[in-house]
């Protein structure tokens, strides 16, 4: 066994502290170095809003074939939308269900926000209300980015129809509609105007989108047709269609001569809260939206660059241009619009899905 003098060891003694200090220095430095390796990594994993979607892809998901007003829309503001954030914008129609299959694909999107839709809010929020059949969403739990536009409804017949007025339709054994399916928020309105008119109505149901529902009226496959008044203008106005009313609380300026469905006829008082219903249902419309989920500063940033886009003059100009007005609400005003609208609706929900569900299909 090796001895040491007192001289040695107390020679010794500081040189093995110093050791001991020297491997507790290394080991801190080496845990701060580590720790700042490991921070700059997340730092620049988590960026912000702006620098994620910065050379990205966003797609917007439209409900409908390409041609129809909400397709029509979506490709008038994706370039505006993706010169704002930096990012490529494509458009992809995914028809079905009145627009609803879009609506749940979106569900089932990754939740990073780089799949929004251009949707019928309505359409959501009347198939919620219905608990339709795939209606799996909470509208009240979307993230509503932006209203891009607003048109009443318009109800027309066929140039050559049988029927070349409503007071001939009232007389009718049976007066057939086109629509893509139950509560698709053309088939609703369709059934509203059957009953509060007391027409012996029956809807078909099956039709594409906008073009093929149109088209049947025009082939008078149908007697009877709905569209949204901005989608059915340029067949108004080259005469393929007649109209003969609008669903909304007042004319509108692009055709100033078609009368409110309250102007056609006297409506019978029992009946009108279901029209009040229907037309404050339609105020929310055609609107951006993001699946639940996604973050908030992605939504608030989405929500920011809509508000840019659809006040941009450029872009308003040029809707206007095509009669296809931005009608801008903001998304997060549009989301107290919408969850306002599930409060309110209530008691005569059992009366509303008999009506636009049962009775005319």
């Amino acid at each position: 066994m090796q001895t040491h003098t007192l001289q040695e060891r107390d020679v010794l003694r500081p040189r093995s502290a110093l050791r001991r200090f020297d491997r507790r220095q290394i080991c801190t430095g080496l845990a701060a170095t580590l720790a700042t390796f490991v921070t700059g990594r997340h730092a620049r994993g988590s960026s912000s809003a702006p620098e994620f979607y910065r050379g990205k892809t966003v797609r917007i998901l439209v409900g409908s074939p390409p041609g129809g007003g909400y397709d029509l829309y979506a490709r008038l503001i994706a370039p505006y939308l993706a010169a704002k954030i930096e990012a490529t914008v494509l458009v992809e129609n995914k028809d079905g269900s009145g627009g609803l299959a879009a609506l749940a694909a979106l569900l089932v999107r990754p939740l990073d926000g780089l799949t929004i839709m251009h949707a019928s809010a309505e359409a959501a929020i009347i198939s919620q209300l219905l608990a339709r059949p795939g209606a799996t969403w909470d509208v009240t739990k979307l993230n509503w980015l932006a209203k891009t536009s607003m048109a009443p409804k318009l109800w027309f017949f066929g140039p050559t129809g049988r029927y070349p007025t409503i007071k001939d339709a009232a007389l009718a054994d049976r007066l057939t509609w086109s629509a893509t399916g139950p509560a698709d928020n053309i088939s609703d309105v369709a059934a509203i105007i059957s009953h509060v008119l007391s027409l012996r109505s029956k809807i078909v149901t099956g039709y594409r989108g906008a073009g093929d529902m149109s088209l049947a009226v025009m082939r008078n496959e149908v007697d009877s047709g709905i569209l949204s008044a901005d989608s059915a203008l340029p067949l108004a106005l080259n005469r393929s269609i007649k109209p003969v009313a609008l669903f909304g609380p007042q004319r509108w300026h692009h055709l100033p001569d078609v009368p409110t469905l309250r102007e056609t006829a006297a409506l019978p008082g029992d009946k009108t809260w279901i029209v009040d219903l229907r037309q404050q249902i339609g105020e929310a419309q055609r609107a951006m939206v993001a699946a639940p989920g996604v973050s908030p500063d992605r939504v608030e940033f989405l929500r920011n660059a809509f508000s840019s886009v659809l006040t941009d003059p450029g872009l308003v100009a040029e809707g206007a241009k095509t009669k296809r007005e931005i009608e801008y609400l903001a998304g997060s005003d549009l989301q107290r619009l919408i969850d306002n609208l599930m409060a309110q609706a209530g008691a005569r929900l059992p009366e509303f899905r008999k009506i636009v569900l049962e009775s005319y299909f």
